[in-house]
This record gives structure tokens, sequence and C-alpha cells, in this order.
């Protein structure tokens, strides 16, 4: 099934990112994260979920919780701490990939720029895993250079393959925007 929808952002380092996504103008969702936890409305049935982000960690087996959210948002390498790499050309890009024994890490770079293209974690054992591409990089006044378009996709055995295209259309540095997060009354939680 593919969906397309509009999104907001809003991201304040190291406290917290603020999501709600927009179908035919009406608000579909609205999720918040913080290094703690996440929390998520679905407008459409009137229900929300609150959990402790580390189960998310665990569902999708992440090596990281809020600062590798961070490091996907900035298109940055997220490195595994005691991860052993080794590096070649694969594809016409720098190619850095190994493991740290319990998760296997495959990046790839641009040559010159070294902006990074691709970056995936793979966990064998448990057979989870998170792609993540970057594209269309442009120039953002104080930021750099920064990917407009994203693929995501993720496995888990549990809940099966999820991809998310993410096309960024408007990205703003150092604005104050607020974050509303409020659970109605008469929302029933999700499990």
């Amino acid at each position: 099934q593919s969906v397309e929808a509009n999104a907001n952002l809003i991201w304040v380092r190291d406290s917290a990112l603020w999501v709600n996504v927009r179908k035919f103008g009406l608000e579909a969702a609205r999720a918040l994260i913080r290094p703690d936890s996440i929390f998520v409305l679905n407008r459409l049935n009137q229900t929300y979920t609150a959990r402790g982000l580390e189960s998310l960690q665990r569902e999708y087996n992440l090596p990281a919780g809020f600062d590798l959210l961070q490091a996907v948002i900035l298109a940055k390498v997220w490195i595994i701490p005691d991860l052993v790499l080794k590096s070649d050309l694969q594809d016409g890009l720098h190619r850095l990939s190994g493991s740290d024994g319990r998760y296997g890490v495959d990046y790839r770079l641009e040559e010159g720029s070294f902006l990074l293209r691709h970056e995936s974690f793979l966990q064998a054992k448990d057979a989870r895993s998170v792609t993540l591409d970057f594209d269309q990089y442009k120039k953002l006044p104080i930021a750099g250079l920064f990917p407009y378009l994203r693929h995501v996709t993720a496995f888990s055995p549990e809940t099966g393959q999820m991809q998310i295209n993410l096309e960024l259309s408007d990205v703003e540095i150092n604005v104050s925007k607020p974050i509303r997060f409020e659970i109605p009354g008469h929302y029933q939680r999700a499990e």
C-alpha cells in the first residue's frame, strides 16, 4: 500500500522531535519523540500510543535511540562503539562496513564530499534491519549541505517490512516553533 501525505517536523536538539502528518488538509497523526519516550496520536481512529523509546529500539533492534534519530535527521554517520570497520569502493562510493559482534553496518559515502548516501544496520541473529538512503542534497544557509530526499526501509519479524519515502520541501534552521502535544480525554489507548 502506498500513501502520500504532508508532514511538519520540528526538532529541538537533544530534547524533542515533533511530527504532524496531514492528508487532504486534515491532520491524520501526530507524534512526539523524547530521549526516553514516544507518543503517537492517530486522529483517524481517535487512539494513541505511549511507550518508552527503548521499545522501538528493541522492535527494530536499533543500536541507539534518540541520538541515532538526530544523526538520521542530519544525515550523519552513526558509529557504534567498538565497531570494527573495513573500507573499499562499491558502486562508485566509499563503503565502510563491519560489525561490533551484535550489529552489522554498511555506510556509503560520496567521493570527495563524503556525503552520506546509504546507511544500514543489520542484526542477522533476529533478522532485523534498518536501511536509510539520502539524496538531493542542497545547501542550507548556516547549515551546509542537507538531503531533501530520504528513503527508510525497516524489517522486524513481528511487524514485517515498513517503507517510508520522505521528500522535504522546506527546511528552516534556528526558527522557534511551538510544540503542541495533548492527548484528548476521549482517545482510547492502542496497544
